[in-house]
């Protein structure tokens, strides 16, 4: 599939070490290409049309610095521990269709998680409103995203960005 090496371009980014992000990306394409790349605890399989393997590398871990949604980063300090992109490529004038899923930990109590994201989000021109915990909206280039989060004991709070978009 001639994207997947765009697809991953967040790994090469992100820090090695300590316990790892698991990390999976499902493309699909018009014309029947489909590749699928799984990372889990240094644990890597790639499957793709004609090619199919695993192999190990060290832990990658994705942190704050190495995500954002147009412009509005993560709770700073926040490890991410699992990333998930699918993707499908459509033919002619359909819409091509994209979703990625982002868990992450902060180490900042839910109170101030949220407060951080109702400020980012509003700097940024983000159509938002609060959905429970979190947030619901739509970014500047008209992707739909949630962020849900929950508090997780004492100064911590877990969450997970979803960005739907095309």
């Amino acid at each position: 599939m001639r994207y997947l090496p765009l697809l991953l371009l967040p790994l090469a980014l992100a820090a090695c070490g300590g316990e790892g992000t698991s990390i999976s990306i499902n493309a699909h394409s018009d014309d029947g290409d489909n590749a699928v790349f799984a990372m889990n605890n240094g644990a890597v399989s790639v499957k793709s049309d004609g090619f199919e393997g695993s192999f190990k590398v060290p832990n990658i871990k994705m942190t704050a610095e190495n995500f954002d949604m147009d412009g509005v980063k993560l709770y700073p300090n926040s490890t991410i521990t699992s990333f998930n992109v699918d993707a499908t490529d459509h033919a002619g004038k359909q819409k091509d269709e994209g979703k990625v899923t982002a868990a992450f930990s902060s180490p900042a109590d839910l109170a101030k998680v949220q407060g951080w994201f109702r400020e980012k989000l509003t700097d940024k021109g983000f159509k938002f409103n609060e959905k429970g915990n979190g947030f619901a909206g739509t970014t500047d280039d008209g992707e739909s995203f949630t962020i849900d989060l929950s508090a997780d004991g004492g100064a911590k709070t877990s969450g997970k960005m979803v960005i739907v978009g095309s």
